[in-house]
């Protein structure tokens, strides 16, 4: 055996050894990243979903949402991953909403490897004497009704989406916003594409009757209150903070009243549910605005109404339904009845959103 032939023996097995030893090692360490990675996002999603108290995950369109319910089963809010190029690394953000979409309760910047002292400080700013993790902070509570955008050496505006970029980090934070922008734009074209989620009503139906709200059934730590003869009944969290606002909208539809319980947030920009008190329509046209045999899922009208922004004011009708557009559809064959309840609510819910928001409880 030559020389070179017992050098090259050599090497072989060297390197069949190290490709043995290195896959042992993987799979034995590989359950133990898994279980890590797991914990750090189960505690990054109770931190972006305050208030939850179950967290379930549901996938749609290979697309991973977690949903925050509270102790009533109420929607609390929803968090998505955020993914794309940072600077100089890939940037892995969990961003937790509003059930409507429309404010960022939290982020947390779970992966990054941006340039130290300065990218970095979209995680963690060790330089702040006040707050290391002001970054991350400017999109609590932040609006995100419009994209989301940055200003350097002034004061962001919160209300307009606005946040202060890093100084000496201007591309790193300007990805941040990049990234959650495009993260919230498909999320929402899943949502508003999937009209058959399951989302939990405000309020127990026996609370309600033909007459209104019976004050002896009202559920633990709601509170009905009468403003400009407007009666509202309000749901509150465990701080006492009022969560969802409901009253009933009344008008006439093709043959009979309506009468429809309005579920909505409090600041009155997204209708969380509804539920249809009162109606005598045409049997097996307008009563498909409650059910529609004709398709797959049944309640697909009112579904519609779930999250849906109405911030502008008023909803729409349109060819396609898009919750964050404000826009439902109509029922083929029942239009009359439709309308009738979108006119409905477009009335009910600017008078009542007036009457609440400018209230002197009586």
């Amino acid at each position: 055996m030559t020389k070179s032939y017992r050098l090259i023996l050599v090497l072989t097995a060297t390197a069949i050894l190290s490709g043995l030893l290195l896959s042992f090692l993987n799979i034995h360490t590989l359950p133990l990243i898994e279980a890590y990675q797991k914990q750090v996002l189960n505690d990054a999603l109770s931190g972006v979903l305050p208030g939850s108290v179950k967290i379930e995950e549901k996938i749609f369109d290979n697309q991973q949402l977690y949903f925050g319910y509270n102790q009533k089963q109420q929607l609390q809010g929803i968090a998505f991953l955020a993914e794309g190029n940072g600077f100089q690394s890939k940037l892995r953000i969990l961003v937790g909403m509003d059930p409507g979409l429309s404010t960022i309760t939290k982020i947390k910047i779970l992966e990054q490897k941006e340039t130290p002292g300065l990218g970095t400080k979209i995680e963690s700013d060790p330089s702040s004497k006040t707050d290391v993790e002001w970054f991350p902070n400017q999109f609590d509570k932040l609006n995100a009704g419009k994209s989301l955008s940055y200003v350097k050496n002034q004061k962001p505006d919160k209300s307009a989406g606005e946040i202060m970029a890093i100084t000496g980090a201007t591309i790193s934070s300007k990805a941040v916003i990049d990234i959650i922008n495009a993260a919230l734009q498909n999320t929402r074209k899943i949502l508003s594409n999937h009209t058959d989620l399951s989302i939990a009503e405000c309020t127990d139906d026996a609370v309600f009757n033909e007459e209104g709200f019976d004050p002896q059934l009202l559920p633990r730590g709601a509170e009905m209150i009468k403003t400009d003869n407007k009666i509202f009944l309000l749901n509150k969290d465990r701080q006492g903070a009022v969560s969802d606002v409901s009253f009933i909208a009344s008008g006439e539809g093709f043959q009979s009243t309506l009468k429809i319980v309005v579920c909505m947030n409090s600041d009155f920009t997204r209708i969380k549910s509804l539920e249809i008190l009162e109606q005598d329509e045409t049997p097996g046209w307008g009563t498909r605005v409650i059910s529609d045999t004709t398709r797959t899922d049944e309640q697909w009208f009112l579904k519609q109404f779930q999250n849906l922004n109405v911030a502008t004011g008023t909803i729409r009708v349109g060819a396609t339904a898009n919750r964050q557009d404000g826009i439902v559809q109509t029922i083929s064959g029942a239009t009359i009845s439709s309308e009738a309840i979108i006119n409905i609510l477009n009335v009910a819910i600017k008078e009542y959103r007036a009457a609440y928001l400018n209230r002197k409880v009586n």
